[in-house]
């Protein structure tokens, strides 16, 4: 089989491995073997699929791991003992749970079998006779080093035993909770289009970053939803964390591959050690200082206005799990010390004190040292389940001209409406409109596969036509002061679903607004499919970028598991207790950012 992909997402499959180990000690006794037999090279071949599929034949190899073992899809891998053809994979999957139970690493065996592909596996299936043809030998991983090469491809490792002396970065745990798989690389992986112009070398990098950078460690366990998880060391709990960036030493194991593609069924089990620790609680805001942050709620629905409230239609399914979502939002929001929040994806249900957005701010407030309120527009704020919001606390600023909200084209539909309210900051007295925004994302492309809307291979995905023309409304709306309000101290902020060197925020550098960035270190909010980038943005007047103390992402969402969060879902109920603590860390799914102004 040529390269796969290494991700399938959102696919509900079978974990399809298990921990590899000893086979039992009753082993039959050392037999002649023929002298006859297929190589395992010419079994495999250099194809998408084995050139012998459906032949019944005998080959020869040593025995290099025993995996799935005590499952329906027990079998061992065998190494072919000759060179053969390099061009194709020396090893084979040997589908069969007596084998399994049977035989252990090192023995030399002969096995006649039919050639089937399983899973997109070349195998040898249905076993009709197995000999021990002597001694066992100590077993030699293939020492690999990431990123490949350009002569070696995971097709021709197929099978093989491998070894890493390098340390390896964990770049995705999306599956850790499902399938019980990390994504592991070289070195922590960027979103293409974060760090180069999207086009061709964008699309390049990625389809290199997949090819030769990247690879699945499996756990091991043929099950989904395991309990307990066996990564990191010790177990994943609340307080025992894997993050993106944390680092694996001594990987080892056997590659095989299935429908998701190729993955690494560990031989042992990796030391871990963290590299990228939690952060702790921003500093605290300078006593003269303004301070603006965004958070994205992650879909936070209360259902109060609707005839049942849950499951709601995007966030909690049930009463106690809004409330562990709830206590998770205001414990992050509170720390964030800051003087107004842009608020995204809250449930767009009004505003009265039924509404999520008037929940949500009673909750904090019990928990916050000074107290917030939130905006009020006359407009509803759009059509979508979800709207953008604004908090402030009247004791740092106070509220100036109207809110504002730009509901015309191309603002009517895709992208939530954006939000402009004026703040007095009264320390200063400085006038400051901060604008709150919610782009298109990415997904749920046009069916027209010719519209300019459609992905155009770029690395920007689709919709992002959409997303410039709104980018460009967006600061043309601005430059008109919608709020009545005349002050040169603007700001943008929000997931605009763009990372850093895609047309959207190219497009509002170009209109003269000042890109904010941490003075050191890496920038991002999000992690999608290995990759790690920012969709969430800050961009300031020039007037008021020359203000800005300190930029800050807040790291405390993108780097986490996803198996953190709130959600009881596929956890078993163990699980649910393990893995949850009212803290900020994976309270959402996007990092929320942090701007510190003096005047």
């Amino acid at each position: 089989m040529k390269v796969k992909a290494f991700f399938l997402s959102g696919a509900v499959l079978l974990n399809t491995a298990l921990p590899i180990s000893a086979a039992l000690p009753n082993t039959p006794a050392i037999t002649a073997c023929a002298s006859q037999f297929t190589s395992i090279h010419h079994i495999q071949g250099t194809a998408d699929s084995s050139p012998l599929v459906g032949q019944q034949l005998t080959t020869r190899g040593v025995v290099t791991a025993v995996v799935y073992p005590n499952s329906k899809a027990a079998g061992i891998v065998l190494r072919a003992a000759e060179r053969g053809d390099t061009a194709a994979s020396g090893s084979l999957f040997i589908a069969d749970k007596a084998a399994a139970a049977t035989y252990r690493p090192g023995q030399p065996l002969q096995i006649t079998g039919t050639v089937a592909e399983v899973n997109q596996l070349t195998s040898l299936v249905q076993i009709t006779d197995i000999r021990l043809c002597g001694e066992a030998t100590k077993v030699q991983p293939v020492t690999l080093q990431l990123p490949l090469t350009s002569q070696q491809s995971w097709e021709l490792l197929e099978g093989e035993l491998l070894q890493f002396n390098q340390p390896l970065t964990v770049n995705d745990t999306y599956s850790l909770g499902r399938y019980g798989e990390i994504t592991l690389a070289d070195k922590r992986l960027m979103t293409a289009t974060e760090v180069m112009l999207p086009g061709k070398d964008a699309i390049a990098l990625t389809t290199a970053q997949q090819e030769r950078h990247m690879l699945v460690l499996d756990d091991g366990l043929y099950q989904q939803n395991p309990d307990p998880l066996l990564f990191p060391a010790g177990g994943l709990t609340a307080d025992n964390t894997l993050r993106i960036g944390d680092s694996l030493s001594g990987v080892e194991g056997v590659l095989l591959q299935d429908e998701r593609g190729y993955r690494l069924l560990p031989t042992k089990m990796p030391q871990f050690k963290v590299q990228n620790p939690r952060p702790a609680k921003p500093e605290p805001k300078p006593a003269k200082a303004l301070r603006i942050a965004s958070f994205n709620v992650l879909n936070y629905f209360n259902g109060a206005t609707e005839q049942q409230a849950f499951p709601t239609r995007r966030g909690a399914s049930t009463a106690a799990e809004l409330e562990r979502q709830q206590a998770k939002l205001i414990t992050a929001l509170a720390a964030l010390d800051a003087d107004i929040i842009g608020l995204l994806e809250v449930e767009n249900n009004g505003y009265n004190q039924k509404g999520a957005l008037a929940s949500l701010t009673a909750a904090l407030n019990k928990v916050a040292s000074k107290p917030y309120r939130f905006i009020i527009t006359k407009q509803q704020p759009g059509s979508d389940a979800i709207k953008v919001a604004l908090l402030y606390r009247p004791s740092a600023v106070s509220v100036e001209g109207k809110a504002a909200m730009l509901l015309n084209k191309p603002f009517d539909w895709g992208s939530r409406p954006p939000l402009a309210q004026s703040f007095r900051h009264l320390t200063s007295n400085e006038l400051v409109t901060v604008s709150i925004n919610h782009f298109k994302s990415k997904g749920s492309c046009p069916k027209d596969a010719t519209s300019k809307d459609a992905d155009q291979h770029d690395g920007q995905a689709c919709w992002n036509a959409l997303r410039t023309t709104s980018a460009r409304a967006l600061s043309d709306w601005l430059a008109t002061q919608p709020t009545g309000v005349k002050t040169n101290h603007q700001i943008i902020l929000g997931d605009l679903n763009a990372y850093r060197m895609e047309d959207p925020v190219r497009m509002l550098e170009q209109q003269g607004w000042a890109y904010l960035k941490a003075a050191t270190g890496t920038q991002y909010s999000y992690v999608y499919r290995g990759r790690t980038g920012s969709l969430d943005h800050a961009l300031a007047s020039p007037a008021l970028a020359k203000k800005l103390a300190v930029m800050q992402h807040w790291a405390i969402n993108a780097d986490e598991p996803v198996l953190l969060d709130y959600n009881v879902e596929f956890k078993s109920d163990n699980l649910q207790q393990l893995l949850y603590a009212p803290t900020p860390y994976r309270s959402s799914d996007h990092d929320p950012l942090i701007a510190t102004f003096q005047f």
